[in-house]
């Protein structure tokens, strides 16, 4: 049975009539005062807080956060929307910090991507670096928001680290894409982002992930399950499991953006991915940096002692691609070779 963190996605329609609002002692409560006399309401004191009538939840709490706009305020600020001027055990899961509220509604479109699982999956095409057939794609994901604008990644995955849904949106990508992917005919390898943080349990939180795969019909050995936000792993023997579930299933494993310098390379190494994608901070004007090509030499040595492969990512220029090429680097990606397109080369 999954947790109900991994089931439930919050609404953003909140009726009440009445909010409970709890200021720590060091916070000023003239702001408050203010927001009450400009509703026209009088602020009641309740159980070391206030009671406020209000007609629009949503709307006080962005007027509260005008008020209270420091970032550090609003997680010391609890409020409880309430249908009545009564705290009961009902209302009691609706205590939540002001920064969570805020973040709820500036984060609509999130909500509504994820329950309408509208995401549309862009691939990249990666290359053999022999003779730069097409190996696979790299599928990246990006938000459809109701009035049919695009939403970045970067955006979605911001929102949803802040209203604790990153397991959500994680888990909608890795379908989507199996999805996608599928209907697209790829019979190509397909690398497929997740943010293992998002991981508890590989069981329970990578099912519907496992089941996916089967559904669609793509084959196990199609699939490389590529870590992302390694920059913020502190628990590699958590991520080593997960990484371990992949393999007993038939996937490959891939590690993102080597060599930014947020991990160290034995750290990296510890996790023994299929391969390396080197980051293109390293790749790019690399046929005329000396320095870049010492660090791409030792990941080279590295790969080949443990059986890894080496893919460079960022490759925009032929004169990297003759450099890369006789360093024997294995696969190579970058607008070279395709932009990200949601029908594949």
């Amino acid at each position: 049975m999954e947790c109900k963190r991994c089931t439930v996605i919050p609404e953003t329609g909140i009726e009440a009539s009445w909010v409970y609002i709890k200021l720590p002692t060091h916070h000023h409560i003239a702001p408050l005062e203010r927001i009450a006399s400009v509703m026209k309401e009088t602020l009641q004191p309740k159980a070391n807080g206030f009671l406020l009538k209000i007609s629009d939840f949503q709307e006080f709490v962005l007027l509260l956060c005008r008020h209270y706009f420091n970032s550090i305020e609003q997680m010391d600020i609890y409020l409880m929307p309430m249908k009545e001027a009564v705290i009961s055990f009902e209302s009691l899961d609706c205590y939540k910090r002001l920064s969570y509220w805020k973040n709820l509604f500036l984060g609509e479109d999130l909500i509504y991507i994820l329950k309408e699982k509208n995401l549309k999956i862009l691939f990249h095409p990666i290359v053999l670096a022999k003779d730069h057939k097409i190996y696979g794609y790299e599928a990246l994901t990006r938000g459809i928001k109701r009035d049919g604008h695009m939403m970045s990644p970067i955006e979605m995955f911001r929102y949803a680290k802040e209203m604790d849904l990153l397991f959500h949106l994680d888990r909608l990508c890795r379908e989507q894409v199996i999805k996608q992917a599928a209907e697209a005919g790829i019979s190509e390898k397909v690398f497929i982002n997740f943010i293992p943080t998002s991981i508890y349990d590989p069981d329970k939180c990578l099912r519907s992930t496992d089941e996916a795969i089967h559904q669609y019909g793509l084959q196990a050995e199609q699939i490389v399950f590529e870590v992302v936000e390694t920059e913020r792993i502190d628990d590699y023997d958590h991520l080593n499991y997960i990484l371990d579930y992949y393999k007993k299933k038939g996937y490959e494993t891939a590690l993102d953006d080597v060599g930014s310098g947020y991990a160290s390379t034995g750290a990296l190494l510890r996790l023994n991915p299929s391969y390396m994608k080197i980051d293109m901070g390293i790749i790019r004007g690399i046929h005329e940096n000396k320095q870049n090509q010492r660090i791409l030499k030792d990941y080279l040595s590295i790969a080949r002692e443990k059986d890894i492969y080496i893919l460079a990512e960022g490759v925009e220029t032929k004169e990297e691609i003759d450099y890369l090429t006789e360093a024997k680097v294995d696969f190579l990606q970058g607008y070279y070779f395709g932009k990200p397109s949601h029908q594949p080369l």
